[in-house]
């Protein structure tokens, strides 16, 4: 039988760092891949270590699909932007930021999604300590929802999530948040490419007016997201608007962290009303 407990403990997200997060993401696929395999075991009552353990081959590419990091409101509506300037000592307020994502292929079956988000000290700073917030799934102030209701102009993409876990760690210069969500094949429902939806809402707290350095710029990077249409079907999508600041005049902080991923021409998407588009 399933030993239940384990969906507690997600093995890809339990190793400690205690030098800078690379910018490789190994554990996002590895991360979802066991999820997808708990949840099916959920639905179909088998051994959770023999389907973690099979053989599944290369993921299939969705060249389609893009993701989108905004703050304050979903990707294409009023009010969404890059940029977020936030004072420090108003620990009441948290600036939130959305998840969404265009899977850019329909499909009758969407298992799941995982996602990995980095906060980037600016170049030659350390992180502070309000970004430490915790470790592992017991994280304080940062608040995650996974597969939230109610996302304006933003679909659902599952009705309920049969697991969905966020994990936090951090070093002097960066932090590292992953997701996942998962559910079982007998709930899986069907997306639409063209279409776009909601993978998590994150409500960040702002910084004590005492802490050192709380006003220091951000960049905040969604690095990775796995599609999760079965077992060896999880193209992993690194297109779209990835990069948000905080406190930092036009985004520079982020600059140094962009680079081109793969060819694709985005005269074929125009940028979605309400928004600026990233530099």
């Amino acid at each position: 039988m399933l030993n239940r407990s384990r969906l507690s403990r997600l093995a890809p997200f339990s190793s400690r760092r205690t030098g800078p997060v690379p910018r490789s993401v190994p554990h996002a696929a590895s991360a979802l891949r066991f999820a997808l395999a708990l949840a099916a075991c959920i639905a179909l009552r088998t051994p959770a270590v023999a389907m973690a353990q099979g053989a599944s081959p290369p993921p299939h590419d969705s060249p389609g699909a893009r993701i989108y990091l905004t703050w304050r409101a979903p990707y294409g509506q009023p009010g969404a932007s890059y940029q977020l300037s936030a004072a420090c000592g108003d620990t009441v307020a948290k600036d939130t930021l959305y998840m969404c994502f265009d899977p850019g292929r329909g499909s009758q079956s969407f298992h799941g999604m995982s996602a990995t988000v980095h906060f980037w000290a600016a170049a030659g700073e350390s992180l502070g300590g309000h970004w430490q917030f915790g470790e592992g799934q017991r994280f304080g102030g940062l608040q995650v929802e996974l597969n939230p209701e109610n996302v304006p102009a933003a679909g659902r993409a599952w009705p309920s999530s049969g697991v969905a876990r966020a994990h936090y760690s951090a070093t002097s210069a960066s932090g590292k948040l992953q997701m996942v969500v998962a559910v079982p094949s007998t709930q899986a429902p069907a997306v639409e490419a063209g279409t776009l939806y909601c993978f998590a809402r994150v409500l960040v707290p702002r910084p004590a007016r005492k802490s050192p350095g709380c006003d220091r710029p951000i960049c905040i990077e969604w690095a990775v997201a796995g599609l999760g249409y079965g077992l060896g079907d999880e193209p992993e999508i690194r297109r779209g608007s990835r990069f948000v600041g905080w406190n930092s005049r036009d985004g520079k902080v982020c600059a140094p962290l962009r680079r081109p991923v793969g060819a694709w021409n985005p005269r074929k998407r125009p940028p979605a009303p309400g928004i600026r588009p990233a530099r």
